[in-house]
């Protein structure tokens, strides 16, 4: 015998499952080797460019929306470098589960356009910059995303908060 709920119906059973939040980001470099990273004035770090995947649209297809909602820059994301998983908490009540994709390089002159009202700034930060700057969940997401460029193969991390 198990000690395992019985459900009524389907739909009983999928209003018992967990959600999970989803994000999709972009890395993206100048030929330097410094990156792009966005600060919105609600939140205390500053973050990759991306956010929440639509309904309708995969994490790349997310990662190329918000560069261009975010920055207007089209280009195609690359590779999908890193994964990282958050636990719920008190900042957030359900998992979370960002996708980090390689978008390349851009000239450092390159036109950004913020969307108002979301975004207050950017910034060409140099990877120590980058990390001191992103926070802990996103310095994560950085460190894993480089080494996956360096070799290849896709990290998952576990990060100690959302960083969402």
């Amino acid at each position: 015998m198990t000690d395992a709920p019985e459900f009524k119906s389907r739909e009983e059973w999928l209003a018992s499952l967990h959600r999970v939040y989803a994000a999709a980001g972009c890395l993206i470099n100048d030929p330097a080797g410094r990156v792009l990273i966005v600060k919105a004035g609600y939140r205390e770090h500053w973050q990759f460019v991306g956010g929440t995947v639509d309904l309708g649209e995969n994490p790349r297809q997310c990662a190329e929306r918000e560069l261009l909602e975010e920055t207007g820059i089209v280009k195609a994301a690359g590779e999908l470098l890193a994964v990282a998983w958050t636990h719920p908490s008190g900042e957030l009540d359900h998992p979370a589960c960002h996708f980090l994709f390689d978008l390349g390089t851009v000239p450092a002159d390159t036109p950004i356009t913020l969307p108002a009202g979301e975004l207050d700034a950017h910034r060409w930060a140099t990877v120590d910059e980058a990390l001191d700057l992103l926070g802990p969940a996103r310095s994560l997401r950085l460190t894993a995303a480089l080494a996956a460029r360096e070799d290849g193969r896709t990290r998952i991390v576990t990060a100690p908060n959302s960083g969402f």
